[in-house]
């Protein structure tokens, strides 16, 4: 007689029910990779378990793969067209892409299919109105190398949702290098649209020591598929030696998952003296959780200061943590070689938004 080998532990079948309620409780409790695992065996084994795939768009969703929740969320509305939650979670997914419009046109679903959900009357309330008003605060201190004195830097900017797309602001910069002392002033116009965004700032330091005595900067960014997107920054700039003009094309990948965002730069500079000089910069960010981004950067690029445009190359590490809702605490560190000495910045900043 024939025996069969017993099945693997890895395939021997598991009540699907009880399954899915480990899962729901790992996910409640904190464990969405956790959950994940789990309810991807009980929609092998039940893939019209239409609660299992909910709960598993709401893991994703929590783990920041975005384009996984979705596609989850869009099976559970297909198959069941009323469960509010799944439009609930759709809205959601939009709202962690940044894409406001759209999450605000399926949290409307949502409330319309069920007017009386409180999780959807408050998420479609969250996204009607967004913060007004914008500001920033950063200060800094930098340590120079060869026994040079200390640089400060502080700077206060505010902006003002206009309308749909449209906003303004301005900002005061108060700089002290090689104990000189300037103050920048800034006017910037900004305006976000379906698949793109562009800017344009004017500003100058008055009896400017080595800041722009006036300056335009303009620039902008199109989206050319759902994961990369072309910049461009332009600039013109007068300072007390001379005007320096500059010309950057980059791109911005978003990275599957929409929690890695990669960009690069090709810079161009035409310097005082009118001679062209060339680099690049390159930045990392990485939305570690919901409330946690880390950034990094390194660049060798041409930069105008203290009256000459040299090559500087520089590395940046930095952290953006979201105290609550509307308020962002940003750390960041910055070390340059500046081939006459080295430099290093330790910048601390507040975000507000009501």
């Amino acid at each position: 007689m024939i025996v069969a080998p017993p099945e693997p532990a890895s395939v021997v079948q598991v009540d699907p029910q009880s399954l899915y309620q480990a899962a729901v409780a790992d996910r409640v409790g904190g464990r969405p990779a956790e959950a994940v695992a789990k309810l991807e065996r009980v929609l092998a084994v039940r893939p019209d378990h239409v609660d299992a795939r909910l709960n598993l768009g709401l893991a994703l969703l929590a783990l920041g793969r975005l384009d996984e929740a979705e596609t989850a969320f869009l099976a559970v509305a297909r198959q069941t067209p009323a469960y509010v939650d799944a439009w609930v979670g759709l809205a959601r997914v939009e709202q962690r892409r940044g894409d406001l419009p759209a999450a605000r046109r399926v949290a409307g679903e949502a409330v319309r299919l069920a007017p009386g959900d409180a999780e959807a009357r408050a998420l479609l309330a969250s996204l009607a109105s967004p913060p007004s008003w914008r500001v920033d605060i950063t200060g800094a201190r930098s340590r120079l190398s060869a026994g040079l004195p200390d640089w400060t830097e502080a700077r206060v900017s505010a902006s003002r949702r206009l309308g749909e797309g449209w906003s303004a602001g301005g900002a005061v910069e108060v700089t002290e290098r090689f104990d000189d002392t300037d103050v920048y002033l800034e006017a910037r116009l900004d305006r976000a649209f379906d698949g793109g965004d562009l800017h344009v700032a004017v500003g100058g330091a008055p009896d400017a020591d080595y800041r722009p005595e006036i300056a335009l900067v303009a620039g902008g960014s199109v989206r050319l598929t759902r994961r990369f997107s072309a910049t461009l920054d332009a600039s013109v700039a007068r300072y007390p030696t001379g005007t320096v003009t500059g010309l950057h094309p980059g791109v911005r990948v978003d990275l599957p998952g929409d929690r890695v965002q990669l960009s690069a730069r090709w810079i161009n500079v035409r310097d005082e003296n009118g001679d062209h000089r060339s680099g690049y910069a390159a930045q990392a960010r990485w939305q570690a959780t919901n409330r946690i981004a880390f950034r990094a950067g390194y660049a060798d690029a041409p930069e105008s200061s203290e009256g000459a445009t040299v090559d500087v190359e520089a590395w940046n590490l930095g952290t953006d943590l979201d105290v609550t809702e509307r308020l962002t605490l940003r750390i960041g560190f910055l070390s340059e070689d500046r081939g006459a000495y080295d430099r290093e910045e330790l910048s601390l900043g507040l975000g507000w938004r009501f």
